[in-house]
Order: C-alpha cells, then structure tokens, then sequence
C-alpha cells in the first residue's frame, strides 16, 4: 500500500485541470468500459444516487452504464466535490501554486530530503519528462501532487475526460440544478494548510514506494472500473490511515462528514431526487465513508444494482422499486 494514487481518492479536480494542457499519449492499459460502484440512498420523499468517481480517465473508455443514464437523468440536483469548470477555476489553481507552491528562496526539496532520497527524486523526474530544477523548489504537497498528476497523465488519462468533468459539463447543458461541496480554495487548502513535517512525509512516502507505482496504479484503476469497492479502500485509504492519519483525517474523514451532514439536511428539507459524483476513496471504507455516515444517521442504504460484497459490480441495473 502507498501514497501513489491518492491524488485520485481526493478532491484535487483542480489541480488536474490545471494540466489538462498536457498531450497524452495512448493509455496503456486495453480497457473498454467501466461498471463503478454505485448507492442508493432514500427516505420517505427523497432519493439520492451516490457515485464513485475517477478524476482522470482514458478518453475513450465508456463508463455511462444505463443504470447511471438514468440517475442522471432522474435527478433533480447534481452535487459534486468542487465547480473545477469555473470561469476563474484555472486560474485560481495556478496562481495557488505559484505563491503557495514553492519554499522560501534557497529552501529546496534536495536540503529536505536524505541524498538516497534526492537521488531517487531525479530519477523519478527524468522518467516523468519534468526537469528536476523546476521541481526542486517546490513545497512537498506540490511536489506530490505535480508527480502524481504527471505521472497518471503519462499513462494516457486524460484530466478533461474524468467522471467529475464529463458530468458536470453535460449537467450545464441538461440545466441541473449543481451545487459543489467545497471551493476551489477551501479544497486546494487543504494541502497548502498542511503541517511541514506532515508535507515532508507525504513526499518522502511517495519516493519510497515510487517502484510499486505502475502496478499499484493499473490494480486501483480496474478495481475501480470493476466496482471493488474493498480493494479500492485498501489502495486509496489504507496508506493514509496506517502511515499519515493526519491526512486521512482532514483529507477524507472531515470531508467525508461535513458533505453527509450537508446530504443529510438535504434529505430531511427538500423531496426529490439527487446524484452525488464524488471520488471513489470517499464512499468506501468503514464507519467514516459517506454511505456509511448517511446510513448510521437512519438513511436506507443500498447497493445501486446487482453488486454484493467484494465482487465486481456487474451491470449496475437499478434496483425494481417495491
């Protein structure tokens, strides 16, 4: 279990975009279409449609399943983690990085890290194409972050082609009703906040376990296009929680409660339906993923289509109403 494909389970829409710019190249892995794992989530007026998301995708790999045709086009209200597709959305992500993203002059990563660690730093680099001068001055969560988003953009995945993008732009045109969890900069925050030892680690972790990144990044991927919800947490969560629970804390379990708390005063006020497009490594887990939260405040809670346990979802037909 590492660091490396955190980026995906968080709510960085953002900073992705911020690379949408990048070529990509053809994606490696031969994958046609994907069934992600889905919930429903009802009480007596309301019904919300709870989605697991992949940020960054192939470009051609199909993922509208029927039964996820038919939450979108049931659902009154569309929520998602952050309006990435903003006028100033880009903009504000790339001025974040440039005054929050880089140490004081003369501090550099290579004086942070031990010479093993420095060393593997550029070679890292030189594999991902990014010359090691311009990432050397970084602050460590932009180091991470600039690794991570490069080296998924290397595999063929495409930043404008993610679950969260697609839908959102074609709610716009279909005239849904959005509302976003989080601001870009309270959701970018969350990283430039982050105590300077907790930020070290969070990179030093990340060059420890770069060797184990391909095939780490092709399991999390399919499982997730197989709808493993198990194996999901374990590759999004499971580092987090055991190696940095800091990070796991403010990056999934306080999201994670304030976006129920949210949900659930929308299920308790309004009737009607919902689809709820967020990262993967939000609605998986223990006690504190948003399906859970939601069920232990008296929600009912069910798997959206014929997916039990650990098996893959399958077709992901919505369930007959009683």
């Amino acid at each position: 279990m590492t660091f490396r494909s955190t980026v995906i389970a968080l709510g960085i829409s953002a900073f992705a975009a911020a690379s949408a710019s990048a070529q990509q190249p053809a994606a490696k892995l031969d994958v046609a279409t994907a069934t992600p794992a889905m919930w429903r989530v009802t009480d007596e007026d309301s019904e919300y449609i709870l989605l697991g998301t992949f940020h960054i995708l192939p470009a051609d790999l199909n993922w509208r399943t029927d039964a996820l045709n038919a939450a979108f086009q049931n659902a009154d209200t569309i929520y998602f983690e952050v309006e990435a597709d903003g006028p100033n959305a880009q903009a504000i992500a790339v001025n974040t990085v440039m005054t929050q993203g880089f140490n004081k002059q003369g501090v550099t990563l290579s004086g942070m890290l031990s010479d093993a660690e420095t060393a593997i730093l550029k070679e890292i680099c030189q594999e991902l194409g990014l010359p090691f001068a311009a990432v050397d001055p970084m602050r460590p969560w932009n180091a991470f972050l600039t690794l991570s988003v490069q080296f998924i953009i290397n595999q063929g995945f495409d930043p404008g082609a993610g679950v969260d993008s697609r839908l959102l732009a074609e709610a716009r045109t279909y005239g849904k009703e959005l509302r976003f969890f989080e601001t870009l900069k309270e959701q970018l925050a969350f990283f430039t906040t982050l105590e300077p030892e907790v930020e070290q680690k969070l990179l030093a972790v990340t060059i420890r376990d770069w060797d184990e990144q391909q095939a780490a990044f092709d399991d999390l991927f399919l499982a997730w296009v197989e709808g493993n919800v198990d194996f999901v947490d374990e590759q999004m969560n499971d580092a987090m929680r055991e190696e940095a629970p800091e990070v796991y804390q403010r990056l999934i379990v306080d999201r994670n409660i304030a976006w129920a708390e949210e949900l659930d005063a929308a299920l308790k006020n309004e009737a009607g339906t919902g689809l709820v497009a967020v990262g993967a490594g939000h609605l998986v887990g223990g006690e504190y993923s948003v399906p859970a939260l939601l069920a232990a405040k008296g929600y009912a809670v069910t798997p959206y289509g014929e997916w039990t346990g650990n098996a893959a979802a399958n077709d992901n037909e919505p369930q007959a109403e009683e």
